[in-house]
C-alpha cells in the first residue's frame, strides 16, 4: 500500500512537472521570436504562435503540448491498471500547463495538453474530441469556439463510453477548467472580436 501511494504521488509530481514545460515560450526563445505572452491573445500556446505567421513552429508547439499530455498517461499505465488513477495523473499535466511552476503559475489554456491526456487515456475518445474540434474549426474558423464545443461535449462522450460516474466527473471538472480559461474568448465571440484561425498578429 505504501509503495502504491508513493508511486501515485511521484507520478502526479512528474505529470505536473512535464505539463509545466511550455514549448511555445522555449521555442520562441530558441528561434529568437517574440515571446507569445507579448502579442495576440498573450496566451503561450500553439494558436497564438500561429498568429506570428510561423506555421512550422506552431505545429511543433502543438505536437509538443499534445505529447506532454500523452506521456504521463502512458507512463502511469505501466504502474496502474485502474483507469481512475491513470486519469487523475494525466489531469495533473493539464494543471501544470495552466499553472506552471516554471512560469510563476501563469500558463496556457490547456487544450492541446488535455487532448493529449484524453488520447493517451482512450485513443477513440480522444479521436472523437479531436474530430469535434476539427469540424467546429472548419465550420467557424475559431480555435476558442472549437475548444469550448469539444470540452462541452467531452463529459457526454465519456459517459457514453464508460457509463462511469467517477471517470465522467473527473473529465467534467477538466472541461469546466478548460472552458473557464476561455472566458475572455467567450466575451470576444459574443462581441464579434475574436481572432480567426490563421490570422496573423498585427
Amino acid at each position: 500500500m505504501d509503495n502504491f501511494f508513493i508511486s501515485f504521488i511521484f507520478l502526479i509530481g512528474v505529470s505536473y512537472a512535464i505539463g509545466s514545460i511550455n514549448s511555445s515560450i522555449i521555442f520562441s526563445k530558441i528561434f529568437k521570436m517574440q515571446d507569445p505572452r507579448d502579442y495576440g491573445s498573450k496566451n503561450p500556446g500553439a494558436t497564438n504562435i500561429l498568429r506570428s505567421g510561423n506555421k512550422l513552429l506552431a505545429f511543433a508547439t502543438l505536437m509538443f503540448d499534445i505529447s506532454k499530455g500523452i506521456l504521463p498517461v502512458l507512463l502511469s499505465y505501466y504502474y496502474f491498471e485502474n483507469k481512475l488513477f491513470v486519469q487523475i495523473i494525466g489531469i495533473f499535466a493539464v494543471i501544470g500547463h495552466i499553472f506552471p511552476i516554471f512560469y510563476n503559475f501563469k500558463g496556457g489554456k490547456g487544450v492541446a495538453t488535455a487532448l493529449g491526456v484524453i488520447l493517451g487515456f482512450d485513443f477513440a475518445l480522444g479521436l472523437i474530441c479531436l474530430l469535434t474540434w476539427l469540424i467546429t474549426a472548419f465550420l467557424f474558423r475559431y480555435s476558442a469556439l472549437s475548444a469550448i464545443v469539444s470540452f462541452t461535449f467531452l463529459p457526454l462522450y465519456t459517459w457514453l463510453s464508460y457509463e462511469s460516474l467517477a471517470i465522467t466527473s473527473l473529465y467534467l471538472v477538466l472541461s469546466i477548467v478548460v472552458i473557464y480559461k476561455h472566458k475572455t474568448n467567450i466575451k470576444n465571440l459574443i462581441n464579434n472580436k475574436e481572432t480567426k484561425i490563421g490570422r496573423k498578429n498585427k
